[in-house]
């Protein structure tokens, strides 16, 4: 959400933002690194509150892994059920 040098030029308005994410990463994810989800995270929820927001990073799993892998069904995919269970009562 910012350029290599911390500079705000991407997304200046957080607000439009708050809508209920999960930030999933595989922890070998060398295309985005998991810090990157990190930060992401951080910078949301100091802007809008945490209810909206979660984030998973997946042992052993790289880029797309988290939705083709071959076991994401069974790894990743209760997640993503847990995060839209949670935040379809923050969102009623």
């Amino acid at each position: 959400m910012v350029t290599l040098d911390g500079d705000d030029i991407y997304i200046q308005h957080l607000d439009r933002m708050a809508m209920p994410t999960l930030f999933i990463s595989g922890a070998e994810n060398a295309c985005y690194l998991p810090r990157s989800t990190e930060i992401t995270l951080d910078r949301l929820t100091r802007a809008n509150g945490a209810a909206l927001y979660d984030r998973k990073v997946v042992p052993d799993y790289g880029h797309i892994d988290c939705i083709f892998g071959k076991n994401a069904a069974r790894d990743v995919f209760p997640y993503i059920v847990e995060h839209l269970d949670k935040t379809a009562r923050v969102v009623e």
